[in-house]
């Protein structure tokens, strides 16, 4: 295990996604061993220059080294960063070592960093490792113990949210980081109910599925459909999004009461 190591991290969101030991994306930052010796492993935000040492004796940190197939379903945030161990494939290389325990953090791999990186980056690093074995660092605990032990500012502290009304200039807010869509709508006096919902509707508890909206640019940057709106949207464009469930980590410009399909119920 290095003596110390430089770590870059990243913003992140909330919830969690299981995805496979694959995939691709950029590589992350890399983690390089100081020469010198250090009884800690230093965390680092380049950006910011917020850190923190662990000691190399802080039994959160775990070393493991397992076959090129690892047995390890990762899971991660919506923003598809911060990947953890979500489970074991029955009987491989992880559960047969018995190190690692569901729930912990993947911090760097063959001496890579993934901290806060997107999982893509990760899994590319996964499957980019030559030899038979890959050595992984783990954290012990949960991403919000991880986060704050980073001292990782959570994103950018506020965003741009961009209105389009009809008959209307578009008008631009700053709204915070991870904020919900309808509330900051709602809070600026902006209807985004189709018709008589404006005063019936449930008050963003995903019960009418009538705050329907077009997210024209920055999608991405947005929390991905849940199952239930995708049908209860199923005649619409993908852009369109229920404003109730959709967060912000990005800059978006949105369209308010877009025309919607005919036979949609909620009109």
């Amino acid at each position: 295990r290095p003596q110390s190591m430089s770590v870059a991290a990243a913003p992140l969101a909330v919830a969690w996604l299981a995805i496979s030991a694959a995939g691709s994306g950029r590589l992350s930052p890399a983690i390089r061993p100081y020469h010198q010796p250090r009884a800690a492993v230093v965390l680092s935000d380049a950006a910011d220059a917020s850190s923190i040492q662990l000691s190399v004796n802080d039994p959160r940190l775990v070393t493991v080294s397992l076959d090129r197939v690892t047995g390890i379903d990762f899971g991660c945030d919506l923003s598809l960063r911060w990947p953890y161990v979500l489970a074991f494939t029955p009987g491989g290389a992880a559960e047969r070592q018995g190190e690692l325990r569901i729930g912990d953090q993947l911090l760097a791999v063959q001496g890579d960093s993934v901290i806060g990186q997107p999982i893509a980056s990760a899994m590319e690093r996964v499957a980019a490792a030559e030899g038979g074995e890959i050595e992984m660092l783990f954290f012990r605990g949960s991403r919000e113990s991880l986060q704050a032990l980073c001292a990782v500012a959570q994103g950018p502290a506020t965003i741009s949210l961009t209105v389009q009304r009809a008959g209307q200039a578009d008008q631009t807010f700053e709204v915070p980081y991870g904020s919900n869509l309808r509330d900051e709508l709602v809070s600026r006096g902006v209807n985004v109910y189709q018709s008589v919902t404006r005063w019936t509707n449930c008050n963003g508890k995903q019960l009418c599925g009538t705050c329907i909206v077009d997210l024209v640019q920055g999608i991405e940057g947005c929390t991905r459909r849940s199952v239930d709106e995708a049908s209860t949207l199923r005649e619409n464009p993908e852009t369109y999004k229920l404003a109730c469930i959709t967060n912000l980590y990005g800059d978006v410009t949105v369209k308010v009461l877009p025309k919607i399909g005919a036979a949609q119920w909620t009109r």
